[in-house]
């Protein structure tokens, strides 16, 4: 049996909640920009970041969209007013958007761990936990889930498996994780503020 479960890893397995810090991924979406304001927003149709702390993710979807994302509070947001950092910093990345409204909004977990790296381990036979991708999951994930399948998850052979087995190892001090990655995001939010002035 393969337990995927990433950013939302708790009572499911409760060996692995302690290994990973569960951070909001938050993403708002434009209205659809008019042509003309589309053609001067990623024309080629890249996919950008940035290179601050807390870096901020963006791309044109098929619909005429700009998709900004970034990082938000541990606390699920609570309305639009929590979104309000990345509608913000549209204006900033890209000046000829200001004034333009976000019409969607939403969040996800994303799972950190210790040493940045995806968890693969076996904590009993027949079964394989999965998690901790680092904000890199949608690409990552399917990546693994490809090069694995359902037979070689299950079997646990170390020779077939894309990523190596290892085993839990609990992020000291989780239960004040909170607590320490807040302060952590204050101090990167200031690094980031005090690089571009």
């Amino acid at each position: 049996m393969l337990l995927a479960t990433n950013g939302y890893t708790d009572g499911l397995w409760p060996a692995a909640a302690p290994t990973v810090i569960a951070a909001n991924s938050f993403q708002v979406a434009t209205e659809r920009l008019p042509d003309a304001l589309r053609s001067t927003v990623l024309p080629q149709g890249h996919v950008a970041s940035d290179t601050r702390k807390l870096l901020l993710y963006y791309r044109a979807n098929h619909d005429g969209r700009l998709i900004m994302g970034g990082r938000g509070t541990f606390r699920e947001p609570a309305g639009p007013a929590d979104f309000g950092h990345l509608q913000s910093v549209i204006a900033l990345v890209f000046p000829q958007l200001k004034g333009v409204r976000c019409e969607y909004r939403w969040s996800g977990r994303v799972a950190l761990t210790r040493d940045h790296l995806p968890t693969c381990t076996g904590p009993r036979p027949g079964l394989t936990l999965l998690l901790g991708y680092n904000g890199r999951g949608v690409a990552l994930a399917t990546g693994v889930g490809n090069a694995g399948g359902p037979r070689t998850w299950c079997s646990r052979r170390p020779t077939l498996l894309p990523l190596p087995l290892t085993e839990l190892r609990a992020i000291p001090l989780h239960s004040m994780h909170r607590l320490y990655a807040t302060a952590i995001l204050q101090m990167y939010r200031v690094f980031d503020y005090l690089a571009v002035r």
